[in-house]
This record gives C-alpha cells, structure tokens and sequence, in this order.
C-alpha cells in the first residue's frame, strides 16, 4: 500500500502534501478517533515524550478545534485536521459496529485509563470511528499498519516510536 495524494490540513492553518510530511524521514501518522476519547487522550499523553520523532496525529476535528485541542492537551506533534475523515477513508479506517464500541475489553480499558488519570469528554465528532497507526517511508510506501480492532484499540507511544524506528 502506498500513502494516497492528499493535501492536509494542519492544526496551524496551512496546506501541504502528505509527502511533504514523510519525504524527509519516515512518519508515524497515527489516526485519533474524537477528540473526547479517553484512549485518545491516554494515547497523546503516551506521545509526549516521542517530540523528537517524525510522528504526525490525525483528528476529525476541523482547524479551530484541532489547534485547541493541541494546545489544551499540550501535544507536541503536528495535527492533521480532517473533519470530512477523507484521510481516515483513503487509508481505509473503518466505523466500529456497536460490538467494537461496547465490549468487556473495552470497558476494561476504559477503566484502567480513567484509574491512570485520563478523562473521557464529549465527542467533537464520530464517536464509532476506529483509530490507527500507518509507517511511512521517504517514498510513501507503507511499511506498518495497525487498523483498531475495537474502540480501545490504541497503540501507545512506546508501540509507536519502536515500529517507526524499526523502519528508519
């Protein structure tokens, strides 16, 4: 699989490629589900420590809210904003069924993030969407993928950084 053309969106304001993202060095492009989630939130307080790596989040956001969402959970990653979710359809995200959002796993690790400090809030926009992680080489190619098999389905920072720098 290769990553598609697209023009993003950034939390910034501005418009680029995607390659413009991933021509330097390869890039983690990890897709959040809304921006109330807590295994998102769990997920982003997991990448903080990752400033230094090419990784680039993805939210459903559009650029107002993405920007304040940025700053007010202190991410030190670039945002993407995708309100209309094309990128998340272009590297085939798909919605969850009612079993992939309400599930024993998932309430399971829905209580272990809040015990770890990590607050559910109100959905800014598709609550059923699932999440990923795509690795992107310098020429677009996909090297790793992980599609969420349930709501709770994040990889975490850890996760993240070790496939991204297998790859470089």
């Amino acid at each position: 699989m290769r990553a598609p053309y697209a023009i993003v969106n950034l939390d910034s304001g501005e418009s680029v490629g995607l390659e413009t993202l991933y021509q330097d060095r390869p890039l983690a492009l990890v897709f959040m589900r809304h921006y109330g989630c807590v295994f998102c939130r769990e997920q982003l307080a997991s990448l903080r420590e990752f400033k230094d790596e090419n990784i680039v989040l993805v939210g459903m956001g559009d650029q107002k809210e993405t920007a304040e969402f940025r700053r007010r959970m202190e991410v030190p990653q670039k945002m993407i904003s995708d309100p209309t979710k094309t990128l998340f359809q272009q590297f085939g995200l798909r919605r969850a069924s009612f079993g992939q959002f309400v599930n024993p796993r998932v309430v399971k690790r829905g209580i272990s993030a809040l015990r770890a400090g990590h607050r559910e809030g109100l959905p800014n926009a598709d609550p059923f969407q699932l999440a990923g992680v795509f690795i992107l080489n310098q020429d677009g190619e996909v090297l790793f993928e992980h599609r969420s098999s349930d709501a709770s389905d994040t990889l975490l920072g850890q996760a993240i950084a070790t496939e991204l720098n297998a790859r470089s």
